[in-house]
């Protein structure tokens, strides 16, 4: 209720103290008669087939204004967003509170595994060891950052922890995505050749299943989806039902944005299998034995 008063009285002090009825959305609307009611320090007139708002004294208003924005001339755009929040609405979530820079962090698998920058060479494996891993800020797609060596794209922590399950012959560098591959993960994967192979490998769900389509649908062949070995009979016996059920509606928006007859054929296989088995496999099975002692 706060955030719709705030935004209506800013948007009325904007327009010179006079507004017309049809620029607030309902429920700034509704808020902002209450408050001339409860005030008196704004006015609604008939104007035409609608109404106007009018600020009837400036005073009254400029001080619930202050107490809703408490020190909007301090809320610089080169503060930190979350700085200008507070000083616009004294709460650091008040508005939009996405951060100017973006982390993910990246992890060597092997030694020799490096990243360029314009030529000067920044080796991963060395910073693995010393720090478990470098944070990288995706933000700043036009970092000219690049290796190399394989790409890998995980969906959960287990597998930046631990390396092990990377086969032979693809060690390179793993970057933890955190769940959801973001716009502008995206965007520094565009904005550059990162890698000369770049292999996704999330869960087999509707949530991995849609971040990979969103993928193929900015990258094109520049990405493909690693399937874990076993992972039929891995499905069988450590599939889970529940994970996609809840997870339908991003199978169906994933199918509906891949181009299917491009798709490989072990892509499709996986689509298949889980659709029929009505189970999802979640990533750490890779860690796990699957056949029979």
């Amino acid at each position: 209720m706060k955030r719709s008063l705030r935004e209506a009285l800013v948007k009325l002090e904007d327009s010179g103290g006079e507004c017309h009825g049809s620029r607030f959305t309902p429920t700034q609307k509704r808020v902002l008669d209450e408050f001339l009611r409860r005030t008196a320090c704004v006015a609604k007139l008939r104007q035409g087939n609608g109404f106007v708002y009018r600020i009837s004294n400036s005073p009254v208003f400029e001080q619930h204004l202050r107490e809703l924005r408490p020190d909007a001339d301090s809320a610089n755009r080169a503060h930190p967003v979350r700085a200008q929040n507070l000083a616009f609405t004294r709460s650091t979530k008040g508005r939009k509170s996405l951060h100017a820079a973006s982390y993910r962090l990246l992890k060597a698998t092997m030694p020799g595994v490096s990243w360029n920058r314009d030529g000067e060479l920044l080796d991963l494996w060395q910073l693995t060891s010393i720090a478990g891993a470098l944070a990288i800020d995706i933000s700043r797609n036009e970092t000219p950052l690049a290796t190399d060596s394989p790409l890998w794209l995980v969906e959960n922590q287990g597998l930046l922890d631990d390396t092990s399950w990377v086969p032979e012959g693809l060690h390179g560098s793993v970057l933890y995505y955190q769940g959801q591959v973001s716009e502008r993960l995206i965007e520094w994967l565009c904005e550059k050749k990162r890698s000369p192979r770049i292999l996704m490998f999330p869960d087999y769900d509707g949530v991995g299943l849609e971040n990979y389509a969103r993928l193929r649908k900015a990258l094109g062949d520049d990405v493909e989806l690693w399937l874990m070995p076993d992972w039929t009979t891995k499905l069988e016996r450590y599939g889970n039902s529940e994970v996609w059920r809840n997870n339908l509606k991003y199978v169906a928006n994933a199918e509906a944005s891949l181009n299917l007859d491009q798709e490989p054929d072990e892509v499709l296989e996986l689509i298949a299998a889980l659709k029929l088995s009505g189970k999802a496999l979640e990533q750490e099975a890779v860690f796990l034995v699957a056949t029979d002692s």
